[in-house]
């Protein structure tokens, strides 16, 4: 098999790579994967092997590759190249995979995977993959992300309101890896974002692993999301449900800072002190180098990666409305009684 040519994500592939028919499946004895979150591509007709990739909660594993007589691999890399070039067109940044340590990930090496360094984080649905014995976990990145040089540059262009700005996103998610783009959301104190998932979702941050109020809404700026993205249609795989157009710093923003949406009557959040870090889906979506940069000496001071918030006043929010930042009361000062 000739190695990985390097290409980031595929040019088009010949038409003799498809996405799997029901009469494939059936042909297949793979009737059962048709309700399974994810793809199956067919080469041939009638189809001579296929490929499966699952979805876990949005994230791409490639779970098998089954060929007949495949001389010189030319039939799996067409499947790889073929299912690589659609979930790049769907803003997928990576594609994981656990093949068996030795000639298995040898192969997978000469289809541009590499292996996934131990320690880095992984996206929580791929814990269990990766802890299979005598397996490796490696991925394939299917887009190019920005570099650390790039990140710098861009900081350093930085330049967002203090005290007024803007809601630019409201983004609800209904259940995990899943994203609704909102013209209208609806904020609620027990709920937070009304229909987001954030009310089902357990925590290690409880005693009894209910979801902590004190994250009940995460809130990130916009410009940066954009530049992470680098396609609008990819700005919500963040994961935050809010994106403005203000300066979320320590320094600006204290823990317990009001951010009041929507004019004087409207919705209110309260910023918490629970940190909002970059973690493997971040890797996943936007790669290393940006999850390095915002949980480093430039990012964790700005809050890049976003804050923790919860409701205290309910309203609707929506792109477009200020939000007016209401700063906490100084402390005393230790020459007050003075």
């Amino acid at each position: 098999m000739q190695p990985h040519d390097g290409r980031i994500y595929s040019d088009p592939v010949t038409d003799h790579v498809r996405p799997a028919l029901r009469r494939d499946l059936a042909q297949l004895d793979l009737t059962h994967e048709a309700s399974r979150p994810g793809l199956v591509m067919v080469i041939g007709d009638p189809p001579v092997g296929h490929i499966r990739v699952d979805l876990l909660d949005g994230f791409a594993h490639l779970d098998s590759i089954v060929v007949g007589a495949d001389l010189g691999g030319t039939n799996t890399r067409a499947l790889v190249e073929a299912v690589c070039e659609r979930l790049s067109a769907r803003g997928l940044g990576q594609l994981t995979a656990a093949p068996y340590a030795g000639a298995e990930a040898a192969t997978y090496a000469d289809l541009g995977f590499t292996e996934i360094p131990e320690g880095e984080p992984v996206p929580r649905p791929l814990l269990g993959v990766a802890d299979q014995p005598g397996r490796v976990l490696v991925r394939r990145v299917l887009r190019a992300h920005r570099t650390a040089a790039e990140l710098d540059a861009w900081v350093a262009t930085l330049d967002a309101p203090r005290d007024v700005g803007t809601v630019k996103a409201v983004i609800r998610r209904p259940v995990p890896g899943q994203r609704e783009v909102l013209h209208v959301g609806h904020l609620d104190v027990t709920e937070g974002l009304v229909g987001d998932s954030w009310s089902t979702r357990a925590t290690r941050h409880m005693p009894d692993g209910a979801p902590d109020p004190d994250m009940q809404l995460n809130v990130m700026h916009h410009g940066l999301v954009q530049f992470l993205a680098q396609d609008p249609e990819r700005d919500e795989l963040a994961g935050d449900q809010m994106y403005v157009d203000l300066d979320l710093s320590h320094d600006n923003l204290p823990a317990w800072s009001e951010l009041h949406i929507g004019g004087p009557d409207g919705a209110v959040i309260v910023v918490t002190e629970v940190p909002h870090n970059g973690c493997g889906k971040f890797i996943a979506r936007f790669g290393k180098d940006a999850m390095t940069f915002v949980n480093g000496p430039e990012g964790k001071p700005r809050r890049l990666r976003g804050l923790c918030a919860k409701v205290v006043r309910p309203g609707t929010v929506r792109p477009g409305d200020e939000v007016v930042v209401v700063r906490p009361p100084a402390p005393p000062s230790d020459h007050a009684a003075e």
